[in-house]
């Protein structure tokens, strides 16, 4: 059955018709605003209408992007006129208050995004960046060229590419909107186009080139002073982008595909704390897959770090996100952590901004010349699309009133009263625009710098050297970045910033040397001489452009990088991005660093077992030879061995190395030579295999290198499943029992895979162990016997293996497998899928459910993929905060998970060299690897060489055996836990 075949009407919440717009001077009374601040309206209906974005340009007019036409129509619906515009705002009187309008553009579909330019503006309407220009000043565009095209408009106007802002390198940064696309320039019809999907991207306005960056925002996209970018999408508030994909792609061997950095808190842990009810649509949609979060953020947009010099004292650099579905703006202050940041809110219980009015819908936030953050919204009755609420739940909403309205405010300090643009900076001579970039306001900064490129008079240079030299730290770092953008930064000013004194303009410094160490001299001299910067962002830095250098000591300096950083996941991939093909010296240099300080044992383990997964996907078989001998040295640390050896292990099997015999492993195969470098080798791996097996069973060790040594027996051969089978005990932490499930799928014999489902541990396991057990066993073709004797002994249930399982084994490629699951699974689905929610659909619905039992109901069955009141695991979304759904929506799909899946938890199978198959969602990816999370939440990085296939997969990882598992009375528990 479809999606939207099955009409369930949810109960509206009191009051949900009874709220009525108000005025603008209504409205503005009706905030609540953090202490010290003052809040003003600066344009309302009829001057705005539907605004969702803005932007000043140099002479302090508001361009105003009206996205009138929001929602557009429902598949299968006629399609609908194109109502967006872009109206140009003054303020005729001086008043701080807009006047005037003129409409600048219309006859846009769902216009999103501005970004002025060269006099004119640039605007994202999918499936194309516009340019609009008024050449007589009229106030109407009269040029309007397609500059890009193809990007996708496909899905609904909430998902499409957005926020255009220029970077301090001078290119132009789009968020994806969770899209992609087939993007081509008119103006290069020779130029390939550029396929890709769910990433951000960025245009250079000069040189035409568009190109995929790192992250995938939905609408939010901003840069703090230091020049990070951060992004942010609906349950994750702040996520900076740290790496870029260029780098990850440089090492082919890296099974790293991650950009973006958890900045806030997320998912039911991102707290927010409206003053209205709780009306999110999220929270209507009937299905326990989908991510309604009522007092948790669901529709972040629009982050922000403020820049500008009007908001109170020490409060310059906040982070703002607004959430429209709760009528709220969050102020968060951010902390460094390593080479990235954490931030969390400036107040704990009570928000920078909030309103009674539920209309009130914020979506973007700006700075102003004035330096005064300025609140864009969208003021409508409903927010969200109709397109992610049920069928039955829409005639509760209005998706349409107040696309007459709409309001823009200004915020600042209590003291800051609002006041007139003034000249703005159009008229302001080159050497003033220099001066400019040390302003206070970084709007002043970000203006002045655009129009020195914009202009790209060689007047400024001498005066933009000079800033570098002896300017403030923020004409310093904007003097750098013009320079670049024009061609004219010299090798000694680069230098001179390399010396500054403030982390800041070093690690900007760093970044634009990235491209220049190729050449060696001095900026490589520059650069290594910062290895042991004080920064751990100077240092990341450091590590990346290093990767760039073909010198010796390049190498010696990202080992002394990893030493001191390796525990930092970001840090240790910018290292390894940048060692290619240079593991063996990488080695050489970690091991002569005796005489510095040691790595902490976190950095030790983990830099060891990334260096032996890359020793194993590209060294030779005498250099692999080479790191046994040297890792497994019996007077060496324990702790960190078992990891490095586990690693190489991994890498050697990713390339399908060993020799297939049962009991085998690629690492067994490595070290069964004579050569005497392979027979001693071999015993020393042997004495290793013996530690590591005492430290898996030890009790007391810390989990974190049980979990190594356990990785590393199940590549140690037959002897090594006796222990492995008596780590599935109960009493085992979680981490160790699938590790050890993992370990003996493995070994790779029939008799320990097929301990794995004898009776009494079967019985004992817990729902995520067999669900474990399960995804192993039908990874490799040479176990899924093993699964159907199971079945067949009568130890397995058919509704544990439920019916996508089932399907997968009744279509197996090998006749008698498909046969025989057939045969023994033909009636998996009679009791499961819809027949089971017709079945108990009037039974558990007018049960009435006990919370207290139906905790440790979700605690038991959900736990282990589904987060809940901030804890549980990630394989689904988040199921906080449903309570609006109807108990037989939520039955329906914790009984028919197929029923409808989430956009972005759809499930894909992988084939690999080595002969596994994955099944899971794939979490992240770059152009060389992915990372695949399966049912029972193990993630899996895999190198896109060795891919065999990857296709989408028609069923949820859901199991679907609920229904069979959980006796009608549970069912409701659990129904009454998630609702209350």
């Amino acid at each position: 059955m479809g999606a939207g075949t099955l009409r369930m009407d949810a109960q509206a919440p009191a009051g949900i018709d009874d709220r009525r717009a108000l005025a603008p001077d209504a409205a503005l009374a009706s905030f609540v605003i953090e202490p010290g601040y003052r809040i003003d309206l600066v344009a309302a209906e009829p001057l705005v209408q539907s605004p969702v974005a803005i932007a000043f340009d140099e002479r302090g007019r508001l361009f105003v992007v009206e996205n009138r036409g929001y929602p557009d129509p429902l598949e299968g619906e006629p399609a609908a006129p194109a109502r967006g515009v872009v109206a140009r705002l003054t303020d005729t009187d001086g008043d701080g208050r807009f006047d005037a309008r003129t409409e600048f553009a219309t006859g846009l579909t769902y216009p999103n995004g501005i970004m002025p330019w060269d006099g004119g503006v640039f605007v994202t309407v999918a499936p194309d960046l516009l340019y609009l220009k008024d050449t007589d000043d009229d106030g109407v565009a009269d040029v309007r060229r397609v500059v890009l095209t193809g990007f996708n408009a496909t899905r609904t106007a909430q998902i499409r590419f957005s926020h255009p802002t220029l970077g301090p390198d001078g290119w132009i940064y789009f968020t994806s909107g969770l899209n992609g696309g087939r993007v081509t320039s008119p103006a290069h019809p020779d130029r390939p186009p550029v396929v890709f999907s769910t990433s951000d991207s960025r245009y250079h306005p000069v040189t035409g080139v568009f190109e995929v960056v790192g992250g995938q925002g939905q609408y939010g996209l901003t840069f703090d002073d230091e020049g990070h970018r951060f992004i942010c999408a609906n349950r994750h508030p702040v996520w900076q982008v740290v790496l870029e994909p260029w780098h990850l792609q440089r090492n082919r061997h890296l099974a790293f595909s991650e950009t973006v950095q958890e900045v806030s808190t997320v998912g039911a842990e991102a707290a927010v704390w409206p003053l209205t009810r709780d009306l999110t649509t999220a929270s209507f949609h009937p299905t326990l897959m989908a991510t309604p979060h009522a007092g948790t953020f669901t529709s972040a947009s629009g982050v922000h770090v403020h820049r500008g010099n009007a908001l109170p004292e020490g409060h310059a650099g906040s982070v703002f996100v607004a959430e429209s579905a709760q009528n709220l703006v969050q102020r968060q202050v951010r902390t460094d952590v390593g080479a990235s940041f954490r931030s969390r809110p400036a107040r704990d219980g009570q928000e920078f901004l909030a309103s009674r009015d539920s209309w009130f819908r914020p979506v973007h936030l700006s700075t102003g010349p004035d330096g005064a953050l300025y609140v864009v919204d969208m003021y409508r009755k409903d927010i969200d699309h109709p397109a992610y609420v049920p069928e039955g739940s829409r005639r509760l909403f209005d998706f349409t009133a107040g696309r007459d309205r709409g309001r823009i405010y200004r915020v600042a300090a209590a003291g800051a009263a609002p006041r007139g643009a003034g000249p703005g900076l159009a008229e302001a001579s080159t050497l003033d625009l220099v001066s400019r970039l040390g302003d206070a306001n970084g709007w002043m900064r970000d203006t002045a710098q655009r129009l020195l490129v914009e202009r790209r008079d060689r007047e400024a240079l001498p005066a933009l050297r000079g800033a570098v030299r002896d300017g403030t730290l923020q004409a310093r770092l904007h003097a750098l970045w013009t320079l670049d953008v024009l061609g004219a930064l010299d090798d000694d000013t680069l230098l001179e910033a390399m010396r500054a004194g403030a982390p800041g303009v070093r690690e900007n410094a760093v970044r634009l040397a990235e491209t220049r160490v190729v050449a060696g001299g001095a900026v490589l001299d520059a650069v290594l001489a910062l290895v042991d910067d004080p920064a751990p962002r100077v240092r990341l830095r450091v590590a990346l452009a290093l990767g760039s250098s073909r010198d010796a000591r390049a190498v010696a300096a990202l080992a002394a990088i990893a030493r001191r950083d390796g525990a930092d996941r970001w840090t240790r991939a910018a290292v390894f991005s940048g060692i290619g093909e240079r593991a063996a010296a990488f080695l050489d240099a970690w091991a002569s660093g005796a005489a510095e300080p040691p790595p902490s044992p976190a950095a030790r383990a983990a830099v060891m077992q990334d260096l032996g997964r890359l020793y194993g996907a590209a060294a030779t078989r005498d250099e692999a030879l080479a790191f046994v001998h040297r890792v497994a040295d019996p007077g060496a640390e324990l702790s960190w061995q078992p990891a490095a050896l586990a690693g190489l292990a991994q890498g050697l099997r990713g390339r399908g190395l060993a020799s297939g015999a049962a009991g085998s492993s690629a690492l067994l195969d490595l070290v069964a030579g004579d050569t005497p470098l392979a027979t001693e080798a071999r015993g020393r791996l042997a004495i290793q295999v013996e530690r590591a097996t005492e430290l898996a069973r030890l009790d007391a060790a810390p989990v974190e290198q049980r979990v190594p040594a356990i990785d590393l027996l199940g590549h140690a051969g037959a002897t090594s499943a006796a222990p492995l089978l008596t780590l599935l005990a109960p009493s085992q932490p979680v981490a160790v029992q699938t590790a050890a499930v993992r370990a003996i799928a493995q070994v790779g014999t029939i008799d320990a895979v097929a301990g794995l489902v004898d009776r009494a541990r079967w019985q004992a396991y817990s729902p995520r162990l067999r669900d474990a057990v399960l995804t192993t066993l039908l990874a490799d073709d040479r176990f899924v016997g093993v699964l159907l004797d199971g079945v067949a002994a009568g130890v397995v249930g058919g509704g544990a293996i439920g019916p996508a399982r089932a399907r997968r084994l009744s279509a197996h490629r090998d006749p008698a497998v498909a046969a025989r699951a057939r045969a023994l699974l033909g009636d998996v689905e009679a009791g499961t899928g819809m027949p089971a929610y017709a079945r108990l659909k009037d039974e558990v619905t007018a049960r009435a459910g006990d919370v207290a039992r139906g905790g440790p109901v979700f605690d038991a069955q959900c736990a282990a993929c589904h987060t809940f009141r901030g804890r549980g695991g990630r394989v689904g979304p988040d199921l906080s905060g449903i309570r609006n759904q109807p108990a037989e929506a939520l039955l329906l799909h914790v009984v028919v998970p197929d029923y409808e899946i989430t956009p972005g938890y759809e499930s894909y199978t992988v084939q690999l060299r080595d002969g596994r198959t994955l099944v899971g969602r794939v979490e992240s990816e770059t152009g060389g690897s992915l990372t695949l999370r399966d049912a029972a939440g193990e993630a899996h990085a895999v190198l896109r060489a060795d891919l065999v296939s990857l296709a989408a997969s028609p069923g949820s990882l859901m199991p679907a055996t609920f229904g069979e598992v959980l006796p009608p009375r549970a069912l409701a528990d659990l129904i009454a836990y998630l609702k209350q």
